[in-house]
């Protein structure tokens, strides 16, 4: 038998209406059916930006450190940092996110040292 070689699968919006009535045990009957829960679809994906964090915005990025820096500037481009690793000789250490006033109240920030803490300024 020959294939193709297409790997394209392709529902359209009353397939997918089909496919959730049949999964609900239900029937699609009349065009309303149809309308209203293409509405409802319509919605819930107009919704979903909205609710917290866009997974497909998130980069991971490198940044080497030096002994005795204790700024490093990340680029225009980043707008938050939501985890911070440490590799240190193929050990992953994770760091802790500081509040502003927590940062504030460190007395000696130039303590040179393996870090265990982070703090965030926007520019």
């Amino acid at each position: 038998m020959t294939t193709s070689g297409s790997k394209d699968f392709e529902l359209d919006v009353a397939e997918y209406v089909e496919e959730a009535f049949e999964r609900c045990g239900l029937e699609v009957r009349t065009g309303y059916d149809l309308k209203t829960a293409k509405r409802s679809l319509n919605l819930l994906l107009a919704d979903w930006p909205n609710r917290g964090l866009n997974q497909w915005t998130i980069e991971q990025r490198t940044v080497t450190l030096a002994v005795g820096d204790g700024e490093y500037d990340l680029g225009n481009d980043v707008i938050d940092v939501l985890s911070v690793v440490l590799r240190r000789d193929g050990t992953d250490y994770s760091l802790e996110r500081l509040s502003r006033d927590e940062y504030l109240t460190i007395p000696t920030k130039t303590t040179q040292g393996r870090p265990n803490q982070f703090f965030l300024t926007v520019r």
